[in-house]
């Protein structure tokens, strides 16, 4: 401790007022102890000057600011490795910029064959529909282009019909004007495809060309394609899946949904097994021609068009067998259908049936558009049997609460007596009211699906000789659509099959033909007319009841609801009572409404309407003013709204017609309070 303890001493000298030689030389000198003591001061003092001033440069800033040493920055050290990365990534990006800054300002219009050349096609097209192809060319270079030739390679069934400028080699070579640096130019070309739904066509192109003052030809080559989305119809077909040898068996076109027919006419024919015959059902067609004023039938059968004719034509076609033309095809013939009866002479190996759309061009060449096999079960029986629903044997479509009309024809057309013969008839689905089932011969009912026939039912089937025949009716409703039967089967399938010696005969052996009835959608038409709302405000105006020679006016509601399927075309027409009038004031939530003054009609054009619109809303005024002839009457106001529309899925014609309404205000509950409806 002592050694670290610092040792201050003051040396006094002593001041006096004489000075001089005498004076100096009469001081006492100090002791070598003294020297030494105040040497060590002088040197400690030094030394701790010194120390002060380098630990200030320490604890100093770059700025010469003091720096705090309680907090502590400390950084990384890069390493040697990552320093060299970032320089040699900063020279590789320099060059790269370099590289692109010099060919884009100075190597760029130096390649001759950078000529640019595109050809674009539309993505989708309807068979028949006359579509354009766009040819581009583009010229980026600094070189002009010369003797510039476009060699194009259509799709197969393209039929070239024009361009925007002349082709030099048939339709598909064109020679090109020159072009400059920098210009660009463009060639249309137009025409039609005739092909199949979903066929991919393709069109690809060369083009030749030469930089100007060289002798060096180039060549670029481009393509697109165009896929066909349909025929701007649809075409269905019925045909039951079983065939009987030597027997009339029935088959229908129909067509629908014809958004656009760019073929005009076209042929139908057919491709049929080896001693198969098919002719035009004459007397069903004859049906459908008596429907219309505008049509008449020629000796042979075929729809004769009149000078008004609004209906699709068919006429036999003389260049090919089982070949017909169909014409005037457009938005009015939808859902009409072409009945035939084909006949099979024996039980051919392959029995498909092809059918087949095609158009005719005027060099004779024949493009077929559209195909369907059928491939039906021939059967060869003794004991026929023949289902029919409503009088025919083709699948069809029914609607909720209709009656299903089946009669079954059996016929022994063999050589053999068939003893204690037993029939049947076989019929699936959740929606058949087995309940209100009726047979005017009465059968066994099993099972809720099948009716079984046997000689204690008809007399007859104890001994079906050759030669005889006969037929069993009965009829079945179908239920109403509940809320909770979605996702059950809405199609129903009917067919009958037989047994002998009271024995049935297993499933799938001696079948009748099939018949499937698709089921509508459900779709409801609900009128009110009405003088108070559900408010219990009047909509209404004027006396109620009614009062000879005064007005008084209703309030007319419409509702459409419909789910299962899309339906579309759909139109609600309320024919007036000649005393009604049409007072307007009307609304509605989809489509449109307007009165029809010729036909004395309020109709309502609703059009499409998908599923995922349930329901549909009018309303619309009318009024009355009763002459003395109406007193004491209840005067119709409605007889009866009627709603037409054409089910997507099922392909039918779907009609419902609500009950006529009265003076009496059927639907409103305020106003049957006090309302006979009787004119005063």
């Amino acid at each position: 401790m002592s050694e670290t303890r610092k040792i201050k001493k003051t040396i006094r000298i002593d001041q006096e007022s004489a000075s001089g030689l005498s004076a100096f030389t009469e001081r006492p000198m100090p002791t070598e102890h003294e020297v030494a003591s105040f040497e060590r001061v002088v040197d400690r003092e030094v030394r701790e000057q010194e120390m002060e001033s380098h630990l200030t440069e320490i604890y100093r800033d770059k700025k010469g600011r003091m720096v705090d040493v309680k907090k502590m920055t400390v950084k990384k050290r890069q390493l040697v490795v990552i320093k060299m990365f970032k320089r040699l990534l900063i020279v590789s990006l320099l060059s790269l910029v370099s590289y692109f800054a010099y060919f884009y300002f100075f190597a760029r219009g130096n390649d001759m064959g950078g000529l640019e050349f595109s050809i674009s096609a539309p993505e989708r097209m309807v068979a028949g529909e006359e579509i354009s192809y766009e040819v581009e060319y583009y010229n980026p270079t600094k070189f002009a282009m010369s003797r510039i030739k476009l060699e194009l390679t259509y799709p197969e069934n393209f039929i070239f019909s024009s361009s925007s400028i002349a082709p030099t080699n048939s339709n598909y070579g064109f020679d090109l004007p020159n072009l400059p640096s920098g210009g660009r130019y463009s060639v249309t070309v137009r025409g039609i495809i005739i092909d199949k739904t979903d066929a991919v066509k393709i069109i690809s192109g060369r083009l030749n060309y030469i930089p100007l003052n060289f002798s060096s030809e180039f060549k670029k080559e481009s393509s697109d394609a165009t896929i066909v989305s349909g025929n701007g119809f649809q075409i269905g077909v019925d045909s039951p899946g079983m065939a009987f040898v030597n027997q009339d068996n029935e088959l229908s076109l129909s067509f629908f949904d014809v958004s656009n027919n760019y073929f005009g006419d076209f042929n139908l024919e057919f491709a049929l097994p080896e001693g198969a015959t098919i002719n035009l059902d004459n007397g069903s067609n004859e049906k459908n021609a008596s429907s219309s004023d505008d049509k008449a039938v020629n000796t042979a059968g075929i729809f004769v068009a009149t000078p008004s004719s609004t209906k699709m034509l068919i006429t036999p076609d003389v260049s090919g067998k089982w070949l017909w033309l169909i014409s005037n095809l457009d938005k009015n013939t939808a859902l009409e259908k072409i009945n035939f009866k084909y006949q099979m002479k024996n039980q051919p190996v392959d029995a498909q049936i092809i059918i087949r759309l095609s158009k005719k061009l005027a060099d004779g060449k024949k493009i077929v558009f559209w195909e369907q096999v059928i491939s039906p079960e021939i059967i060869k029986s003794d004991l026929n049997l023949t289902l029919f629903l409503n009088g025919s044997k083709n699948n069809g479509a029914a609607s909720f609460g209709d009656t299903l009309s089946y009669t079954l024809n059996y016929s022994n057309k063999g050589e053999n007596t068939f003893k204690d013969a037993v029939i049947m008839a076989v019929l699936t689905n959740p929606f058949l009211d087995w309940t209100a089932l009726k047979m005017e011969q009465d059968g066994d009912v099993r099972t809720g699906k099948m009716i079984v026939w046997t000689k204690k039912d008809i007399p007859a089937l104890a001994e079906v000789r050759p030669g005889d025949e006969g037929e069993i009716i009965f009829t079945i409703p179908i239920k109403n659509y509940q809320d909770g039967d979605f996702g059950k089967d809405l199609q129903i399938s009917a067919y009958s099959q037989y047994g002998v010696n009271n024995k049935e005969s297993a499933e799938g052996q001696n079948k009748s033909n099939v018949i499937l009835t698709k089921i509508n959608s459900d779709l409801s038409l609900a009128e009110e007319i009405r003088y108070f709302d559900d408010n219990n405000s009047p909509v209404g105006s004027g006396p109620l009841p009614p009062i000879v020679g005064q007005k008084s006016s209703f309030k007319v509601y419409w509702t459409v609801k419909n789910n299962l399927h899309e339906i579309r075309g759909a139109e609600v027409v309320l024919n007036l009572p000649a005393q009604v009038k049409w007072d307007a004031q009307s609304s509605v939530s989809t489509g449109s409404i307007y009165y029809d003054e010729n036909k004395h009609a309020v109709i309502w054009n609703i059009g499409l309407l998908p599923v995922s619109i349930y329901q549909a809303n009018a309303s619309f005024s009318i009024s009355v003013t009763p002459s003395i002839s109406d007193q004491d009457k209840i005067l119709i106001l409605s007889p009866g709204a009627t709603i037409t529309a054409s089910d997507n899925e099922t392909q039918s014609l779907i009609i419902k017609k609500t009950t006529p309404k009265t003076t009496r205000l059927e639907d409103d509950d305020i106003a049957n309070l006090n309302n006979p409806g009787r004119v005063q």
